[in-house]
């Protein structure tokens, strides 16, 4: 393999987590040596510029106002140079020459969405697929991915790890920056589905992700699940009506009340 090109924009969100953030940079920026026309684009939301060094491994770009994950991530794919585009957390790690070997050989310029195997930490399965939420799903059987070995449809996937292409953001639309922080990747997969373009797990390709990096140094885990809810009521306005709406709204205000912690 040498000089192979993989006509690759890999969009990163940025917000605080210097040490995850560098490590993360570092890594995936060793994995792609030996590959051509690909570019890593930061946007970073933090405060302050702490992170400007990542200019090293691609375009840096420090937006103090915080506008969201959406709108960032809708900044870098606005400035893409190439067809097939990556949005990738910071805390996502496990990148090798022979992850991106596989990659071009069999996802790259196709025209679906591509979610992969995430993995906590400790090497256990992460929830990181499924379904949008609906009143139907609440009584169907879940679907054990952790043991699916083969590419399989899927309602949405967390934007820890998505590959598309330009072509698909244009005809999907970009991110909805109604969503501040959760809930822009099942909107997104969503209005994906509706328009006829696959959306698609894949097992085949494993990385590891750390999950919740950014949101943890700012707020607990209960705050973070009320916080879901409240972008998942914004979903729920946005794409259900009449009853189907009605049950929705009932069901996600019973969900911090079920959820809560116990003192």
């Amino acid at each position: 393999m040498t000089d192979q090109s993989l006509n690759l924009t890999i969009c990163v969100v940025l917000y605080r987590s210097a040490e995850i953030s560098r490590r993360f940079a570092g890594e995936i920026s060793a994995s792609l040596q030996g590959y051509s026309d690909w570019e890593i684009i930061f946007y970073d939301n933090s405060p302050t510029d702490e992170l400007a060094d990542l200019a090293t491994f691609g375009t840096y770009r420090h937006d103090p106002r915080n506008l969201g994950f959406s709108f960032a991530n809708n900044q870098a794919i606005l400035s893409a140079r190439y067809t097939n585009i990556a949005l990738i957390n910071p805390d996502v790690f496990g990148f090798s020459a022979d992850f991106w070997d596989r990659l071009a050989r069999q996802a790259l310029g196709r025209s679906d969405v591509r979610f992969v195997k995430l993995l906590n930490e400790d090497g256990s399965h992460q929830d990181c697929v499924g379904e949008v939420s609906s009143l139907s799903r609440a009584w169907r059987s879940p679907v054990d991915y952790a043991s699916l070995t083969t590419e399989q449809p899927i309602g949405m996937g967390i934007m820890a790890f998505m590959l598309t292409t330009r072509e698909i953001f244009a005809r999907v639309g970009l991110l909805d920056c109604d969503y501040p922080l959760y809930a822009e990747d099942m909107d997104w997969c969503f209005r994906a589905n509706r328009s006829g373009i696959a959306v698609l797990y894949d097992p085949t390709f494993v990385l590891t992700h750390l999950g919740g990096a950014s949101a943890n140094d700012r707020w607990a885990t209960y705050q973070s699940l009320r916080r879901k809810y409240a972008a998942e009521q914004v979903f729920i306005d946005k794409h259900y009506r009449g009853l189907e709406w009605l049950g929705m709204r009932a069901l996600n205000k019973i969900k911090p009340a079920i959820r809560a912690p116990r003192t």
